[in-house]
């Protein structure tokens, strides 16, 4: 074995080109592998991406104790939600392709709430309307809300509703939906909530 060794050892030795050659070809092998592995990766995200949008309708299912995301067929309640007028929001935001409003606003006021907030889950607005299959609407979002209340039904009321835009740990970003005045408050307040969908 120490004969092989130093055969071998002699005959890099003795042909430095062939050396260069080799380490030339591991080096071009190598950086083809990892572009490969990148691709690969970019294309999964990618069709993931476009998986999310197949239809109008729930169809991403996120199943936070197994740590999985599935499709789901879920279709729109017309009853609960304003199905029809899914891309009034959406299409001028230009943040999804889907944003659908519910229908009437939570029976009562809720607290933002946040993980230091100390709120009952039906007195929370973000655990309202994940409840509801929705979610509180981003800042920008109720702001469309409020522009397009009429079409909406116009059956908001004239006070403060919760955004899920945080202003700070400790407040948030409301609109009025009297005048359509933006401001942020404390977390713990409690204002009306008109949960959405959105994609």
């Amino acid at each position: 074995m120490k004969k092989i060794k130093e055969k071998l050892k002699e005959y890099w030795k003795n042909n430095p080109k062939k050396r260069k050659s080799i380490m030339f070809v591991a080096v071009v092998f190598g950086g083809m592998v990892s572009f490969g592995l990148y691709a690969l990766a970019q294309s999964m995200i990618d069709s993931f991406t476009d998986s999310s949008r197949i239809a109008n309708t729930w169809n991403v299912n996120v199943d936070t104790g197994a740590g999985e995301v599935k499709l789901a067929a879920k279709t729109c309640d017309d009853g609960t939600w304003f199905c029809s007028l899914n891309t009034t929001c959406a299409n001028s935001l230009g943040d999804g392709a889907y944003i659908i409003v519910k229908r009437v606003n939570e029976a009562t006021t809720k607290q933002w709430k946040t993980a230091n907030t100390n709120c009952d889950k039906p007195n929370c607005g973000r655990d309202v309307c994940k409840a509801a299959g929705g979610r509180l609407p981003t800042k920008t979002e109720l702001q469309c809300l409020y522009t397009n209340r009429a079409t909406f039904g116009n059956n908001f009321g004239t006070s403060f509703y919760w955004s899920s835009t945080e202003y700070s740990t400790t407040s948030a970003w409301n609109v009025n939906f009297n005048d359509g005045y933006t401001d942020y408050f404390n977390k713990t307040n409690a204002y009306s909530v008109r949960c959405v969908r959105g994609w």
